[in-house]
This record gives C-alpha cells, structure tokens and sequence, in this order.
C-alpha cells in the first residue's frame, strides 16, 4: 500500500504526464459486476467479494482525487462514485468484503475513503455536485439498513460522521428527520433503553470500530476550537469558600455511597446499552457535519436535535458523581462505558454549540437559550473537575469541548453575556485550583484548560467591559492573602488552602503572561508582594517558593515597575539568605530555606535574564545582577570556614544569560566594569572557574559541601589544574561569562598599582587578606602554573597577593575566553566578520608604565591564550560543513587583527604581534590565501596609520616598512605554494571598486608588487616549493593571463599580469553590468519583438519568476543562461568533431559567462539554480573536452577567476573537475591514452617494432592532450596546497581524483612526451599521501597507505617500457620534462621516514595489527609480500634510482652539450644492490627488470640477473614477448635447450625480433622457425612486405620448406603480396645472374629454388588474381621496356622517343596500381611527363601518372611521378 500511496502522490502532480499510471491504477479498482451484484445473485463460491488489492487501489484513486490540481478525468472519478453509490447494496454484506477482513479494517477504510472523498469535493466542485446527487439516500440507506449485520453500516455512517462529504438541502432534512426517528423519544422521558429504539438500530453490543481514531480526531476539532471556561450558573455571588460549600454539596447530594439515590441512578444508567450511546454519538456527529455542510435546516429539527443533545448533558453530572465501587459493572465493561458516555457528551456539546449559530442573536428567548446552555455547560464542566474520572483522556477533552463551547458563546454574542460567565467563572477557577492531583508543576489538561478559557474571557472583555474584568482579576487575586479561617475543620480539610493557593498563584502568573497587560500585572503583583514581605509567604514555606516562581515569570514581562519591584526583592532575599546562614546553623534552617537560595531564587534570577527583551532593563539587570555577586562575593569571603563557591555558583547561570548579549568591546563604563573584575577576582578565589590545564588528573565528582577544602596554596593550583569540584553547569556558566566580559582594565592610568579597591575586595581579616604572605605565594604559584611555567614564582616576588589573584583572574578569563569558541568575542550575530578575541587581550599590555614582572605576567596570558586558540582550531581541524567555515572565520579574524595589529606604536606589543602572527602562518597555512587577510595586509598599511595630525615620521616609517616586509614575505610564501590562487586574489583585490581609501594607497601597493616575480629559476624563497614544479609554473602563468613563453627563463611579473587581467575581469564584469542596465531601461525584450540571440519570447516568458522584484533580472539572467548554455555547447560540439576550436572565442565566451555566474553570486536570489548550476559545468567540463593547451589555459584561468571571487563556489568547482578528470580516464584521453602506441621514434617503423595490428597516426597530436593535462594537474596541486589544511570535503574530492588515477598502472600513456605529466601527477599522488601525517585525516591514514603505494606502483610501471625520446622545436620542453622527473626523485629523497604508519601512535587504535598482518596477507597492490617495511624501502629504492636516471637521460637529452656534472654527488652502486634492484623490479612487474637491460646495456650485473629471473620464471612470463632474448639464443638453439618449449605458447613478438630469429645462428631450429612464422601469421600479408626482401633471403637456410609455405599461403591471401613477392624473386635471380662471384652450391640450390617458388605463385592465381598479374606485370613491363629502347639514342632525342613509346601504352582495368606505392590505382600516363635521367651505364626515366587513392573518392585524380630504369644486362 505505501508504494501504491507514492504512485498515487507522484501522480497527483503531473496527471497529465503520467495518465498511462492513472489508468493503471483505476484498472485494479472494484469492478462494475462486483458493485452491481446483488446479494442472491451471488456465487456460492463468494465470486462477489473484493479483493485487498481493489481496496487499496479505491483508497489510492481517492488520495489521487483529494491532491489533485485541476479536475481529474471522469475515469479517474468513476470508481469511487460508483463504489459509494451502490454502498448499501454492496459493501454493507460481509460477504462483499476480503476473507480475513474484519470490522476493524472496514471501519479504517471507510474512514480513509470518506476523508479523501471530503476533500476532493472541497477541491472540486464537479466532483462535489457529483456526490450530493446520491450521497444523501445512501446515508438515508445506511441509516435504516436492517440487514443481518448491520455493524458495517454503522462503521460508515461513523465514518461519514467524521467526514461529511456534500449533501442536498433536502437530502438532509430527510437525514435528520430520520435521525429524529430513530431516537423517537420524548423530551421528558429520561434514561430511556436504546432497546426501545427502531429494530434497524438494534444490532451488536460492539462498540462502533472506528471509534478510537473518531475519538482522536475529535479531540483535535476540540483544541483548535479554543477556549476553556468553567462555572455553574447556580452560584451568582460569593468568595471562592463559599463556592467550595456549594462543591461539597454537589459531591454529596443524594445521599453517600450505597444510598438508595445512587443505587437508582446505577441502575437507571446500566439499562442505558453501550450500543445505543455509540448509535446516539454517531447521531449526534451526523447533525454537527449536516449542520456544517448545509448550514440551516428547519427551526423544529434543530429544536429537537437540540433537546435530545441537552438530556444527554443534563444526565453527566449526575453520571459523574456516581463512583468506581457504586457501579455494579467493573472492569472493561464499565471502563467502556464511562468512556462511551462521555464521547456520547462531547458530541452532544458540539451540536449544542453548532445548533446556537442560526439562532436570532436580539430574540428574547434565544437569549434565554443560550443563558440555559451556558448554565447546562458549566454543570457539566464543573462535574468534570470533580469527578473521580477526570484523569481520563476522554474527560479532559470532554471538559475542553466544553470550556471550548462556553467560550464560543460568550464571544459570539458581543458582551452580552459576559457579566453571566464571569460571575460563576470566578468559583469554577478556584473549584479546578482546590483540586489536589493538579499540584505540582504538571497541573494537567483541566487546569490548562481552564487557564486558557480565563486568558481569552479576559482578553475579550478587555474592550467590552473593563470593569467587569477588573474585578474579576482582582478577586482572584484576593484569595491569596484570604486567611484560612476554619480552625475548627479538621486537619485534611485545612490542607485544601495552601493547594488552593499553590495552583491559584500559578494560574495568575501564567495569565498575566498570556495576557501581556502592565494593568493586569498591577493588579496581581502587589498581592504577590505584600504576600512575601508581610503574609503568610514572610517565612520560608511551599507558598512562598511559588510565590518567588510567580513574581519572576511576571518580570520577564518587560514592564519596568513591576520588573524593578520584582528584581529588588529578589536579590534582597538572596543576600538575606547568605546573612541567615552565617547567623544561624545549618540544621536549624528549614529545608525550604535552602531551596530558594539554591534553586528558587538562581532560577528566577536565570528566567528574567533569559526572557527579558528591553535594552535598558537587560542593562540594569546585568548591572544588579553583577553588583550582587560582589556582594555575595564579600559576604562569602568573610565567613571563615565556609566556601564561597557554595553562595556565588547559584548565580553564575543567571550572569551568563543576562551576559550572553553583551559586546566585550564596546565602551564599558568604570563601575560596569569594576563589577566585572570583582565577579572574576571571586570565580578564581572560589575556584569557580574550570581548569585551564586540561592534562591533569580526572575530574573527581560534583560536590557541594561548604566545609573547607584546605590550605589556600593548594586551592589556587586546584584551581588551575583541576580537577573540577563543583556543579558542571557552574563551570559552563564560566565560560558564557567569559565571552561576554570586557577586558579588565578598569582605568588607563595606574589601573594596575592602584591596589585599595583590590584589597576591598577581601573582608578585613580574611585568611586571604593581604597580610597573609602563604596566600600570596599560593596565589603567585598558582598565576605560574596558569601562565604554563613562562614566569618563575621567584620573579613575581614584586607582585602582592591580591594582584596575583587579579593576575590569575585576568589569565583565568582571556584563557577561557579563547577555548569557548576559539577566540571570538560575541557580539552582533549579524556581522559579517566576527572580532578577535586578541583585541582584548592586547588590551591589557597597552598601559603605560607596567612593572617589568606585571608586564612579563600579561605578555604570557597572550601567549597561552594564542596557545588555546591554536589548540581550539587544531582540535576542530576536521570538522566539515558549516563548522568549518566557521573555523576558518575564527582564523581569519585572528590574522586580521594581528596585521592591523601591527601598527601599534610599542615595539614591544608590535615583536610580539610578529611573532604571533608568524606562528599562525607555520601552523595554519591557509590563512596565506584567505581573501580578507589578503586584502588587510594590503590596505592596512595606509589605514592603520595614524592620521596626518600626528606628527611622529620616525614611527610611521618604521611601521611602513615593517607592512611592507610581512607583506612581501606573505606574498612571496603565498606565491611560492599556490602561485595561481595568490594571483588570483591579488588580481580581485585590484578588481574591487575604487574607493576613496584605495586611491590613496594605490601607490603603496605598486610599490609592493613590482618588486615580486616568479620564474623558472631562482626565485626568492629557499629550497624547493611547489611553485618550482614545471607544470604548476605553467598554471600560474595561465591563471595571470600571461602567456608562457617558450624559453629557457621565463619571468613572470606579478604587478603587470596582475593589472591586466583585473582590467579584463573588470571590462567583462561591466559589459554584463551594462547589458543588464540596458535590458532594464528599455523594459525588456517584447513578446513580439525578434530575439537576437535566436531565443524564442514564449519559451523564455514561461521560465521567467512571477515575482515582479525579480522580473527584470531573472529574465536577463535566463537570457544569457540559455545563450551562453548554447554556445559552449557548440565549443564542445566542434571539438568532438576533430575541428579546431577559435582559441580567442572560446576564451572571450568563457570569461563573459563567468562574469555573468559571479554578478549572481552577489544576489539573494535562488532562481535559475538549475541553469547556472549547468553553465558552472560547461565552465569546467569545456576544455576538458577540447583538451588542447590553449584550452587548458582558458579554463585554468576562469576557474582560479571563480576560486577567488567566490570561495564558496571552490568545492563545486574542484567537484566538477574531478568529474571531468575522471571522465578522461575512461574515454582515454591525453595522459591516459594507454591504447594510443604511435609515438616515439619507433612508430616511424611501426609496426615492425612493437608487437600487435601496426595503427595508423592519430588525427589529433597526443602531445596536445598531455600537455593539457599537465597545466590541469599544475592547478590541483595550487588547490591542494591551499585547501589541505582547511577543507576535508575538498580533499577528499581529490582523493577521489587520485585513486580513480591511479586504479590501475596500466592506463597510462607512454608516449615520450608524458614524462613530465606523468611524473607530475605521481608527484601529487604523493604529495596528497603525505596528508596522512595530519590530524584531519589521521582516521584515513590506512586509506592512504593504500594510495600510496598504487603511486608507486604506477610510477614503477612507466620504466616497464623502454627508454624514449621526443623530438619537438620547443626549447624549454625537454628540460620542463627532465625537471618534473627529477623534483619526484627529489620528493622521494626527501619523503619523510615516518611517513610509514608503524609508530606507536596507531598503537590501540587497531591499526598496528592491520599493518603487521601485512606479512601474512595478500596486499592489494604488491601480492604476497614476506615483509611489507622492508618491501617498501627496496621498491622506494628502485624506484629513486630510476627516477634519478631517467632525469639525467632526460636532462641530457634537453642539454646535450651541457657540460655540468649532475650525478657527481651519488655514490656508486654496487653489483649487490643491482642484483636487489632487479629482484625488486622483477617481483613488482618482469617487464621493468627487462627494461633494465635496455637503461643499462653495459651492466653485465643487470642482464646475468635478468636472465637467470627469466629462466627460474619462464612460465610466469610467457605473455612478455621482450623475455625472448634471454632464452631463445644461439647456445640455446645448439643445446637444444628445454626452455624452447615454451615458444607454442609464447606471446607473438614485433616481426623484427621474429626475422632476427631466421637468421643463420639460429640454424633454423624447428621450435624457433615455427614460433617465427606464427607471429608472421598474426600480422595482415600487406603489413609484411615491407620486409620482403629478408623473407626471400630466408629462403636460404629453409630446410623445412616452412618459410616457402608461408610466402606461398600469403601469396594466396593477397594479390598485392604476391605480386611484391614475385618482384623480389624475380630482383634477386636477376642479382644473382649479373653477379660474377656465383659459384657456391648453395647460392646455386637457391637460384635454382627461385622460379620454382614464382611458378608455384603463379599456379596458385585463380583465373580474376591471374587476369590481374597479367595486367599489371605487362603493363609495367611496357613501361619498363622504354628505357632499353632509348639506349641507343642520342641523349636529345630520348625524351621524343619517351613519348612515342608511351602513346602505344593503354591502361587496361581501374585496378592496375603502382609497384611503389600499392594503394594508387593507375588511371592514366601523362605522356608528356617522361624525362629521361642522367645515369653513366642506364636510361633511368621519370614518368608522371594520374592516380587516385584505393580507398579515397575516385574523382580525385592527382599526379604522381615514378623513376624506371633497365638493368644493364638486359640493355646488352
């Protein structure tokens, strides 16, 4: 059903598109037949019956109508109007309904249905005209259905009662006449049996099925009709006592238990069945929902209607008073029926409700109706509360419908009936307050309720009749000072008062708060008052406790009198409190004394801190508040042997709320913050304050006694170091109040030395006086140990014992301040950047004339607190999200303020913010590239500088030059980690608007930049940085703008690139801004005007807002949107085509569209997400696509642009990149072109090199892509650099990036150009696993273990492959590619040893185990491995080594004459460690031991080992053709040697290693000779000619004919081959006849073999092969033939008689192709081309043909030339 049901919702939103479910779902639907049979005419078998499904998909269908937007289909409609039209005659029989389907499930569904059904018509008014065509004579059916089981029928009239779907007028007058029947009782006949009731209605003694959710549902109807009102209208006058008589009265009327009154009310509500309740309830919710769908029915109806409603109320405080032992039903059965009767009340109360609204509201005797229904309401409330059953759920919400009811009508009719209600409602209040159970702080539903009722009674009569309401306020009130005067009554009774008066304080404290009036809190608050300071509250006692909770509630009301009263009192009491304790003894004290000073008192204190909203009565709050705790702080302290913490605590929570507000740095007042400094001199001499050395014992538990905790010394250091002895929630208050309090400096002159307020502070002869030197040095000790040992005891020998305690307060606070939240002062939510925390703390060494010892104390609290800040942020260091932002918020203001900071006029304040500022930078790099950092250390160096009044030069140059130097150094470290961010937030601070401020200091900022620049070789940082990677110098120069010229020392200014590209970002931004003012100002593009962007006006008019604030600007957004959309689109179209993309275009659509996204960024708006979520992608995924360098630059350019203009958008961004990197990898593209073999000097011979189908030259240089690939992974390692210490989420995208590279070692392109890219992005594998040695991925520290070693491994697999170079006419490429090799040597050589996770810090974190278990288990990357560490270190080895020698061949290669010595530092390596090496190789990958031989040729060391590897392994690497050589050799082929035997199964090698084997040393061997012509056999006949003449001389040594037998079966796969073959045959005979030294046997055996083997190809010709060798042979014979004729012609008639004997020649066939060139076709001579050639013994001719290519257009002929020439024998 719950898939059914989200079909169904999903449907209900797009009808039309998903009308094929509609049907579907309106198919499983009850069908017609079953609706339509009757109950005879159906089977035996139960063929009638429907089936769950059919219910189901019913109740979906009406789920569908009631969420539908428009008006469903009438098929949609059908199914349920059918189903409710033919409900009497169907779904009313047992027998129609799913076997196993009982009452229960058919009364849930008739609910659910009925409930949609209700709400479509609501929806629909169709539907609805639809439905009340029949639905009322269902109802009339269902009303007299007289079946055998007429439960169901009853389940679905119940059902109808809670959701009425439209009915006729006439429908229900008939319906409630038939109602009226069937109750057809008289007015006057009380109690009558619903056995005498019409038989239809006689059916089961269940209750009605669906009561339980009725029942619910009812309640919530009760609720949100309101109002809650109480009282009988017997009772006009008296006080709350004499009502409580009358209660009494009421209780006992008619005799106690057992009277013969009750026992007759028992019996006469037992004869009253449960059945007929429920069938009278059912009745009753009918008349309410008729009443509310038609609205008025006839007068006598509803009179009727209205009289059985009112007996069944008049019967309930008679049925309520009866108790649990006076039933003779027990158990279930009564428990059914009390609840029964009241549901039965409640919905007799809301037709009773209902029924009054079509009353004439100026008709006497309707007046005189509603009088008697509100007295009958208050009967029944005021039974409610005194009934033994009120803790009922159905009683509650019986006396909430009731109170709900009495307030609809006193409201209703205007003030009419006010002064009726607020006479009795008076006695009913006190009546719910008398009641015992509501005591407490959960006074329950009723008590609520009534509260409620009272709140809107007042509210309404406020303007109506104010004194009516005033003195009903007031003799409420009044009954808290009434005296219990019933001496005489005994104890139990006497009780009732205080309860009373409990429950009565509370319902006028919450009144007061609900009605919000100062008038009425004047009213009830002075009662309260003199109560405390006179009445009975005088002493502690439960009543005055209340009291306290009441006056605060009223408080926080805002209004200043009472506030000022009640925070007076207040804080006189609880310093009275502290006086009491040191008077009298702490037994003697009542209990309740204890809890208003340690509960009461501190929580009202804490409400009205919390809940007061003026500014004045918070700042006056805060002021008492503060001056309390200095004089509790006082009063504590002089009581010996007590602990003041025990006084203080209480209040810490209250002071940190009312502080919670307060900005630290705004302009304190003195006493202000006096009382702030007393406030802490307390909390660290009470020990209030939490510990600031976190690394001490435990925290012991929570105590609070108030005997002493020993000896002063030992308290102080307690005090610091923990562990913590008091309330938790104190210490939490501490630290709020630390973030709220100003720094301590009460006066800028001697505030310090002025110690006689200090020494105020303690109580004249207080052990912690200043007489007492042990308290001093205790105090002194304890401000060493809070100041982490900086400042020596025996150095603050000058400070007295209270300025140590003042000291140890200002430490205790700064501390604290900087671990709460990292350091920031709260202030404005609002602010945009938050503030420093280290302004305040600054504070304190700004004041003149400090004692050395004072001034070292307070340059240590800096210290510790930049420690605590450093320790916060460390600790959150891997937090994501919203969190972390805020971190690095906290950061940034920190380094904000120390660079503004720096202008301070003291040198010692200015070392001190240097040094600060540069740990923050060693510790926390990412502040290099913060934009807000940035930009202060720009501009702060005209801005913190004083005004041209003051007139000191020295001082503002020295401050000058020290900007000027962190500037340079901050820029310059910046540049050299992450050159492209840096110049991209240099080129935004440039961008941004000129001011006024920046004009002025334009010139200090030239100043600054012109003098920095990076370049390709020595720059001004030392050692190697990220900025010397090659092709991160190449980014950097993308991300200016610059152009990267091709030179050995490329320079790149930072000022120049930096203004011009700002200048380009501004001229785009402002060609966006123009556009859009534009578009505004002539209101747009009409609709019937023509789009010049070749958008269509209907289709953008549909997307655009109707908003018509964002009308203009969404338009135009969605404007360029589509266009921009479209045109890079077409980029990425003309790039996957193969065409060359206009470089300038691309670059100019790129930059205006990321103009266009960042002019979003600075609005509000959420429109058109989607649309620039799109045009985001495109910005990234474009030169991906095109993947040419010029490309690569445009994007790395417009990608730094939205980096740092929008940091925001630097997680999106580096998303979309890793996307489209991975996307390389799959499609193959640049770096990861594994498949792509032509390159390297060899494929100038392909295929005859390397093994495998020869491929044709790629149509695109691969040599674009890789380099676009390595600009593109210059620019991650700028990102990774900058968000490595500060963006998890942003790591891990490019731990995604990394692992999806390096997944296999075998996608890797080997072209001779991706050296460098290659070995770039291993460089950033690595980089990247060095991370592991950060705490924000110490839990991915096995992850990354894992990652590096598949860098490894795929570093390792670049040397499985020989050694190649690559030839281009770029200077600097060469040694780019020999450089990024070598700083991956260099990292390697440098990588840190504990990189390796074998430390003890993984020890019980489970991770030592994992990596021991490396020994026994298969590693992912290596295989088996005996000993991982060990196994590591020697591949780490190899793997220098190679990298060091492959940048010295590169090196060499890029400088051949350079006669530098590079490699002069590296010791020799021995044969040992060769030997280990190729071991090592071997183990990882054989082909990378093979490829070592090929690096090192002359190092016999390297191919002994090779070889024997080979052997021991020969059946390990029988796929690697290169293993060959060192076992298929000349020895090997003498001794016949067994490891022939693997040829048959060897993998086919190239076809020039498999010739090399045809050659005499090898003698022909049967197992070499058969391996050989299998690999000929793998390769096309045409790919082998071009070594058809080593095949002929194989013919030689061919004792086996096997090489005959394969030319021949060649010859017979390919004429062409054929034809070659019998040139050469026909070559070499021709050779052999004119040779004179021809007189070997075997030459002889040869030349005779020749023309046998020519004929035998010959024979073998079909008849069309045949026709073809005719042809061509003759036709070139011909050709041929000329150069003998022009023998013996003079030299200047040769080239006539070429021309003669070229017009005999005909081409006969389209097929005839040249000799030379096989794949042009001959289509005719140029008998004018022949030219005959200078040659001393022939005639060599030149002849010109028209061709056309085999497999090009026939149509296009060119010509080409072909030399022929006789030999001399054949002339002769």
């Amino acid at each position: 059903m719950e898939a059914l049901t989200e079909l169904c919702d999903l449907v209900a939103q797009n009808p039309d598109l998903f009308a094929d479910k509609l049907a579907w779902i309106c198919g499983r639907c009850p069908p017609t037949a079953i609706l339509r049979s009757l109950p005879s005419a159906a089977p035996a078998g139960g063929g009638g019956r429907v089936s769950r499904s059919h219910l189901h998909a019913l109740l979906a269908l009406a789920r569908f109508l009631s969420r539908c937007p428009s008006l469903p289909p009438p098929s949609a409609r059908s199914p349920v109007l059918d189903f409710l039209r033919a409900a009497p005659s169907a779904a009313f029989r047992p027998s129609f309904w799913p076997q196993s389907f009982f009452l229960d499930s058919i009364a849930s569904f008739f609910s659910d249905l009925l409930r949609y059904a209700s709400l479509a018509a609501d929806r629909s008014p169709e539907l609805a005209s639809d439905l009340s065509a029949f639905l009322g004579e269902t109802l009339i059916s269902a009303t007299l259905y007289s079946g055998d089981d007429p439960t169901i029928a009853r389940a679905f009239l119940a059902a109808v009662a809670q959701s009425c779907p439209p009915i006729l007028p006439a429908d229900a007058e008939r319906l409630v006449g038939c109602l009226l029947d069937q109750f057809g009782a008289p007015a006057d006949e009380a109690g009558t049996s619903s056995s005498e009731n019409s038989s239809s209605w006689s059916s089961s003694v269940q209750s009605t099925p669906s009561k339980g959710k009725a029942k619910e549902e009812d309640r919530e109807v009760a609720d949100d009709g309101t109002s809650v009102v109480s009282s009988s209208s017997k009772e006009n006058e008296g006080s709350g006592i004499s009502r409580r008589s009358s209660v009494d009265q009421l209780g006992t009327t008619g005799g106690g238990a057992g009277s013969p009154v009750v026992r007759q009310d028992v019996a006469a509500f037992e004869e009253e069945s449960v059945e007929g309740l429920e069938k009278q309830e059912i009745a009753f919710r009918l008349f309410g929902q008729v009443l509310d769908r038609v609205g008025v029915i006839k007068s006598g109806q509803v009179e009727q209607v209205r009289m059985v409603a009112a007996k069944q109320l008049k019967s309930l405080p008679a049925f309520l008073k009866i108790r649990k032992r006076d039933w003779r039903e027990q158990g279930a059965q009564l428990k059914a029926r009390i609840n029964t009767k009241l549901s039965c009340c409640q919905a007799a109360t809301l037709v009773q409700i209902k029924s009054l609204v079509s009353l004439d509201s100026d008709n006497k005797s309707s007046k005189d109706v509603l009088r008697r229904t509100l007295a009958l309401l208050l009967d029944a409330a005021e039974a409610c509360i005194l009934s033994s059953w009120r803790k009922l759920k159905i009683c509650e919400e019986l006396f909430s419908t009731l109170l709900s009811g009495i307030s609809k009508i006193t409201v209703s009719r205007g003030g009419q009936l006010l002064r009726v209600l607020l006479i009795p409602l008076k006695p009913l209040v006190l009546t719910t307050c008398a009641q015992a159970d509501m005591a407490g702080n959960n006074q329950g539903a009723m008590f609520q309720t009534v509260t409620k009722l009272s709140c809107e009674i007042i509210e309404f009569g406020w303007s109506k009749d104010r004194a009516l309401v005033d003195t009903f306020i007031m003799g409420l009130a009044a009954c808290i000072r009434e005296r219990n005067d019933y001496e005489e009554q005994d104890g139990k009774q006497k009780q009732a008062v205080p309860v009373v008066q409990l429950n009565l304080i509370r319902l006028l404290a919450d009144l007061s708060v609900s009605v919000n009036k100062w008038e009425v809190v004047d009213m009830i608050l002075p009662h309260f008052i003199e109560s405390l300071e006179e009445g009975d509250a005088l002493a502690p006692s439960l009543l005055r406790l209340r009291l306290l909770d009441a006056i605060s509630l009223m408080a926080c009301l805002g209004f200043e009198k009472s506030y000022r009263e009640t925070i007076v009192l207040m804080t006189r009491s609880y310093l009275d409190k502290i006086k009491a304790f040191g008077s009298a003894g702490d037994n003697t004290l009542p209990p309740e004394a204890t809890t208003e000073r340690v509960e009461t008192l501190p929580a009202g204190f804490l409400l009205v801190a919390s809940r007061l909203a003026n500014p004045k009565l918070r700042s006056d709050c805060r002021h008492r508040l503060l001056s309390l705790c200095s004089d509790v702080g006082l009063a504590a302290e002089s009581k010996s042997g007590r602990s003041g913490a025990d006084f203080m605590g209480p209040l810490l929570p209250a002071v940190a709320e009312i502080c919670s507000d307060f900005d630290p740095a705004s302009n304190v007042e003195p006493s202000l913050l006096k009382l702030f400094r007393n406030l802490w001199f307390y909390i660290v001499l009470f020990g209030l304050a939490p510990p600031i050395q976190q690394n001490q014992v435990p925290i012991k538990s929570v105590s609070t006694s108030l005997n002493s905790l020993g000896s002063i010394g030992t308290m102080a250091i307690q005090a610091v170091t923990g562990p913590y002895m008091w309330n938790s929630q104190w210490s939490v208050a501490v630290q709020r109040i630390a973030q709220g309090t100003p720094p301590l400096v009460v006066s800028s002159v001697k505030w310090l030395e002025d110690e006689l307020e200090l020494n105020a502070l303690h109580n004249p002869g207080s052990r912690r006086g200043s007489g007492n030197e042990k308290a001093a040095v205790g105090q002194r000790t304890a401000l060493s140990a809070a100041l982490g040992g900086r400042v020596e005891v025996a150095a603050m020998s000058t400070i007295s014992g209270v300025k140590a305690t003042y000291l140890l307060a200002v430490a205790f606070l700064e501390i604290i301040r900087f671990s709460c939240n990292g350091g920031i002062l709260s202030s404005d939510s609002t602010m945009i950047m938050p503030k420093s925390a280290f302004s305040c703390v600054f504070e304190y060494l700004l004041t003149p004339n400090l004692m050395p010892a004072v001034f070292q104390c307070l340059t240590a609290i800096v210290y510790r607190a930049f420690e605590t800040a450093v320790a916060w942020l460390e600790e959150r260091i891997s937090d994501i999200g919203e969190e972390a932002e805020k971190r690095e918020s906290i950061l940034s203001a920190h380094a904000c303020f120390l660079i503004k900071n720096l202008s301070q006029r003291d040198e010692h304040v200015r070392d001190i913010t240097v040094n600060i500022l540069t740990q923050m930078k060693e510790r926390f790099p990412q502040v290099l590239w913060n934009s807000s950092c940035l930009d202060a250390l720009l501009f702060s160096v005209h801005n913190e500088l004083p005004s041209s009044q003051v007139n000191d030069p020295a001082w503002i140059a020295t401050v000058r030059s020290l900007y000027q130097k962190i500037a340079r150094e901050w820029i310059t470290t910046a540049l050299s980690y992450a050159p492209c961010t840096t110049q991209g937030l240099l080129q935004e601070n440039l961008c941004k608007p000129n001011a006024l401020q920046r004009t002025q200091h334009a010139s200090d900022v030239v100043s600054l930049l012109s003098e920095i620049r990076i370049c390709t070789g020595k720059n001004d940082w030392s050692g190697i940085r990220t900025a010397n990677i090659p092709a991160v110098m190449d980014s950097a120069a993308a991300a200016s703008g610059a152009k990267n010229e091709d030179s050995e020392g490329f320079i790149l200014e930072v000022l120049s690139t930096a203004i011009v590209s700002a200048t380009v970002k501004c001229n785009h931004a402002g060609e966006i801004a123009g556009m859009r003012r534009l578009y505004n100002s002539i209101g747009g593009l009409q609709m019937g005007s023509p789009l010049s962007l070749g958008l269509g006006p209907q289709s953008l008019k549909a997307r655009v807002p109707s908003s018509q604030s964002h009308l203009e600007k969404e338009s135009f957004n969605e404007l360029l949107l589509l266009k921009f959309v479209e045109v890079l689109q077409q980029f990425v179209g003309t790039a996957e085509k193969g065409e060359s993309v206009d470089k300038t275009s691309f670059r100019e659509t790129c930059s205006q569209a990321t103009a266009l996204l960042l002019s979003h960024m600075g609005s509000e708006s959420t429109l058109n997400l989607e649309g620039f979520s799109q045009l985001l992608r495109l910005l990234c995924w474009c030169p991906a696509y095109i993947s040419t360098p010029d490309a690569m630059e445009t994007g790395i350019f417009i990608w730094t642009w939205l980096v740092s203009a929008a940091p925001l958008l630097g997680p999106l961004v580096l998303a979309e990149l890793v996307d489209a990197w991975l996307w390389t990898i799959d499609t193959k593209r640049g770096l990861f072109a594994s498949d792509m073999r032509y390159s390297g000097p060899s494929a100038k011979l392909r295929p005859h090199l390397i093994p495998g189908e020869p491929e044709a030259p790629p149509e695109k240089d691969p040599v674009q892509g890789l380099v676009a690939h390595k600009l593109w992974l210059g620019f991650f390692i700028d990102r990774f650099e900058v968000v490595r210490h500060d963006s998890i989420e942003q790591l891990l995208l490019l731990g995604r990036m990394l692992q999806g590279t390096m997944k296999s070692p075998l996608h890797f392109s080997h072209h001779p150009a991706a050296a460098g890219t290659f070995f770039t992005a291993m460089l950033l594998g690595l980089k990247f696993c060095s991370c592991q040695l950060q705490s924000n991925l110490q839990n991915s520290r096995m992850g990354l273990q894992l990652l590096e070693d598949r860098v490894y491994r795929a570093s390792l697999g670049w040397f499985a492959y020989a050694p190649e170079w690559y030839e281009t006419k770029s200077k600097s490429f060469a040694q780019s590619e020999a450089h990024s090799v070598s700083l991956f040597a260099h990292h390697l050589l440098n990588e840190r040893v504990d990189a390796v996770p074998t430390d003890s810090s993984l020890k019980g974190r489970g991770r030592e185990s994992e990596l021991s278990s490396m020994t026994d288990l298969c590693h992912p990357v290596w295989g088996q491995v005996d000993n991982y560490a060990i196994g590591r270190e020697k591949r780490k080895q190899l793997l220098i080594m190679l990298c060091q020698h492959e940048a010295d061949r590169l090196e060499v290669w890029a400088q051949p004459i350079n006669t530098k010595e590079t490699t002069s530092f590296r010791p020799k390596i021995g044969s040992d460690k060769w030997v280990e090496h190729v071991r090592t190789a071997f183990s990882v990958d054989p082909r990378i031991a093979l490829s070592l031989t090929l690096r090192f040729p002359t190092n016999s060391s390297v191919t002994m080992e090779v070889t024997q590897l080979v052997h021991k392994h020969i059946l390990e690497i029988r796929n690697i053709p290169e293993a060959l050589p060192f076992f298929v050799t000349p020895k090997a082929v003498e001794e016949n040697s067994v490891l022939l035997q693997q040829l048959p199964h060897w993998a086919s090698c190239s076809i020039t290693q498999a010739l090399e084997f045809l050659t005499p040393p090898f003698k022909g061997h049967l197992r070499v000779m058969a391996y050989v012509l299998r690999v000929l056999e793998s390769y096309p006949p045409n790919h082998v000619t071009f070594f058809m003449p080593q095949l002929v001389q194989a013919l030689r040594y061919d004792e086996g004919k096997l090489v005959e037998g394969y030319l021949l079966g060649a010859a017979r796969r390919s004429n062409i081959f054929a034809h070659i073959l019998i040139w050469h045959l026909q070559g070499e005979y021709c050779a052999e006849e004119s040779g004179k030294d021809v007189g070997v046997a075997k030459s002889n055996s040869f030349q005779t073999m020749l023309p046998l083997v020519k004929q035998r190809i010959i024979e073998s010709f079909n008849s069309e092969a045949l026709d073809l060798f005719k042809r061509e042979f003759d036709f070139f014979d011909k050709v041929t033939s000329i150069s003998g004729v022009l023998f013996p012609l003079p030299k200047e008639e040769r080239r006539a008689g070429i021309r003669r004997e070229l017009e005999k020649i005909s081409v006969e066939g389209e097929d005839l192709y040249l000799p030379t060139a096989t794949n042009k076709l001959v289509r005719g001579i140029q008998v004018d081309s022949g030219i005959p050639l200078q040659s001393a013994a022939k005639v060599p001719i030149m002849i010109t043909f028209n061709v056309v290519e085999r497999d090009g257009d026939s149509n296009d002929v060119k010509p080409i030339g072909c030399i022929f020439k006789l030999a001399a024998a054949s002339m002769s």
